[in-house]
C-alpha cells in the first residue's frame, strides 16, 4: 500500500515538473498584448518602442490588406489597382451595384470576429491599410466622408475590446505615392500636385484631430512605400505633414517609411520630430536586398527605433528565413514586425498567407477579366462570383494556413489553434466580466486558469458560471485538461 502510494506521489510531482518545465519553456515566447488608455501612448524613447507605461514593448501582428485598400493580386487577379477593379467592375454591373459590392467589402471582409482571433493568437499589433477614399473622394477634396470615419471608428473598437494595437497606414495618397497598382495611382501623382500633396497634409490632419484621444493606435504611418526620384521633395512632404498633425495632436508616434519602397533612409540625416519610428519592408524581390545592418546603423546613429511594417509574400521555407532574421536582430533595435497579410483569396501559384478564400469560378473569371480582359464575363455571372466572394471571405469561412500559422506561432503558451476547433469548444463570453462559460465541452479532467505572467490562480472541475468578478481586468489563459491532452484559449476580463 505504501508503495503503491509513493509511486502515485512520484508520478504526481513528476508530472508537474514536466508541466510546469513546458511552460516556464513557452512562456518566455507570450507576446505582450496591448496594454492602453486614453491618456498615455506608445512613444519613441531612444532606440525602442514604449508603451504608455513607459514599459519598452515589440509590436509583432499581421496587416489586415486587401480591406480598406484593394490590390488585385490578394484577390485572386493581378497587378491592378483599386482604381482598375473599379473601374472594370463598374463597366459590367454598373455604378449602384458596384458600390453595394464595396458596402459589403467594407463590412464583411474584415469583422470584429478577424480582430478577435488575431487577438487570440497574441499578436498586439494590426496595421490598417486604408486608401484615401475611404474618407475622402477625388471628386469632393476635403471633405470627409461620415462613413469612412465610421469605418475606422469600428475597428479601433473592436481593437480596444481585444487589447490589439492599431497602426493606420496610408496606402494609397491622392494621386499615389508611388506609380505602381499598390499607390492606386492616378494619371497626376502625388508629386506632381500640389493639390494632392496638400489633400494629404490636411487628411492627416483631420485623422489626428479626430484620433488626438485613442490610446489603442500605436502610430500613424504617414506613406505607404513612396518612391520619388527627388527624395527632398519626400522628406518636405514628411515635415509639412508632422507640422499639420502636431497641431491638433501631440501624442501619437509617427512612423516614417523610407523612400524606394520603404527601404532607402540614407535620406534621413536627422529626427523630424521627437517621437518618431523608422519603419521598413522586408521583401526579397527588391531591386537590392534589404539592408537591415544599415537600418541598425540607422538605429544607432539617430537614436530612434525601427520597424518591419510588412514582409511575407515568399514560400514558407523563405518567409521561415525572414522571420529568423527579423527574430535575431529583435535585440538589436527591430521593435517588431507585421506580417502580410492576414486574409487573401487563394490561387494555385500564390505565397501561403493565414487565410485563404475560396475563389469559385464566377469570381475566378471576374478578377481575371479585371486584369486580362479574358474570359469575357456576364453580369450575372459576375453578380454571382460577387455574392461567393461575399460569403467566402467572413472568417469562419475562411481556410486555415497551418504552415503559416505555426511558423509565427505567436501564442507559444496555447499553440496555434485552428478555427475548426474552435467551433467545437465555444468559450465565452469573451471578454468577459464576471463568468465565462463553455459551450459544446466534453467531460474534462479540470481547468486552470492563469493569469498574463503564468501564474496558476483559479483550477476546478466546474468552471460554468464561477464567480471571477474579483479578478482585476486583463488577459488571462484558460487552460482545459483532458486526458494526456491540453488546450488553452486567451481570455480579456474587462
Amino acid at each position: 500500500m505504501k508503495q503503491t502510494l509513493r509511486k502515485r506521489a512520484v508520478f504526481r510531482l513528476t508530472r508537474n515538473l514536466l508541466l510546469m518545465l513546458v511552460f516556464l519553456i513557452s512562456i518566455n515566447k507570450i507576446q505582450a498584448q496591448a496594454i492602453w488608455d486614453n491618456t498615455s501612448f506608445v512613444h519613441r524613447n531612444g532606440q525602442k518602442i514604449h508603451n504608455g507605461q513607459n514599459t519598452a514593448i515589440n509590436l509583432d501582428g499581421v496587416n489586415i490588406g486587401s480591406w480598406l485598400m484593394w490590390e488585385g493580386l490578394m484577390w485572386g487577379g493581378g497587378l491592378i489597382s483599386e482604381k482598375d477593379i473599379t473601374n472594370k467592375m463598374t463597366s459590367i454591373i454598373g455604378p449602384v451595384a458596384f458600390n453595394n459590392f464595396k458596402d459589403s467589402v467594407y463590412k464583411n471582409y474584415i469583422t470584429r470576429a478577424d480582430i478577435e482571433r488575431i487577438s487570440q493568437e497574441c499578436y498586439n499589433v494590426v496595421r490598417i491599410p486604408f486608401n484615401h477614399n475611404l474618407l475622402e473622394d477625388d471628386a469632393n477634396p476635403f471633405v470627409y466622408k461620415p462613413e469612412g470615419w465610421e469605418i475606422l471608428d469600428s475597428v479601433l473598437k473592436w481593437c480596444e475590446d481585444y487589447n490589439v494595437y492599431a497602426v493606420l497606414d496610408m496606402h494609397a495618397a491622392p494621386g499615389g505615392q508611388a506609380t505602381h497598382f499598390i499607390a492606386d495611382p492616378d494619371s497626376i501623382d502625388l508629386w506632381n500636385s500640389p493639390v494632392n500633396k496638400n489633400r494629404t497634409i490636411q487628411l492627416w490632419k483631420a485623422i489626428a484631430d479626430r484620433y488626438k484621444n485613442r490610446g489603442i493606435i500605436a502610430a500613424y504611418d504617414l506613406l505607404n512605400e513612396p518612391n520619388i526620384w527627388w527624395w527632398p521633395d519626400l522628406v518636405n512632404l514628411y515635415d509639412n505633414i508632422i507640422d499639420s498633425i502636431r497641431m491638433v495632436d501631440t501624442n501619437h508616434m509617427i512612423m516614417l517609411e523610407g523612400n524606394n519602397y520603404a527601404q532607402e533612409f540614407s535620406i534621413f540625416t536627422s529626427l523630424p520630430d521627437s517621437n518618431i519610428c523608422f519603419q521598413f519592408h522586408y521583401y526579397t524581390f527588391f531591386f537590392s536586398a534589404p539592408d537591415i545592418p544599415a537600418w541598425t546603423a540607422l538605429s544607432n546613429s539617430l537614436n530612434v527605433p525601427i520597424w518591419c511594417g510588412e514582409w511575407g509574400e515568399d514560400t514558407l521555407g523563405g518567409m521561415q528565413n525572414k522571420l529568423t532574421t527579423i527574430l535575431r536582430n529583435l535585440e538589436n533595435k527591430i521593435s517588431g514586425q507585421a506580417f502580410w497579410t492576414w486574409k487573401t483569396v487563394t490561387v494555385g501559384f500564390q505565397n501561403p498567407h493565414s487565410l485563404n478564400v475560396n475563389n469559385p469560378t464566377d469570381w475566378n473569371n471576374t478578377m481575371l477579366w479585371a486584369t486580362y480582359n479574358s474570359p469575357i464575363v456576364t453580369p450575372l455571372e459576375m453578380q454571382n462570383g460577387i455574392d461567393s466572394f461575399i460569403v467566402n471571405m467572413k472568417l469562419q469561412n475562411c481556410v486555415v494556413d497551418t504552415g503559416v500559422f505555426n511558423m509565427l506561432k505567436m501564442c507559444s503558451v496555447s499553440g496555434i489553434q485552428n478555427i475548426e476547433a474552435q467551433k467545437s469548444l465555444n468559450v465565452y463570453p469573451n471578454p468577459f466580466t464576471n463568468s465565462i462559460n463553455i459551450e459544446g465541452k466534453v467531460e474534462n479532467e479540470y481547468y486552470e486558469l492563469l493569469n498574463s505572467t503564468g501564474q496558476t490562480i483559479w483550477t476546478g472541475k466546474q468552471i460554468n458560471n464561477h464567480d471571477f468578478s474579483s479578478l482585476t481586468n486583463g488577459l488571462y489563459f484558460l487552460r482545459i485538461y483532458k486526458g494526456n491532452s491540453t488546450q488553452t484559449t486567451k481570455l480579456i476580463k474587462n
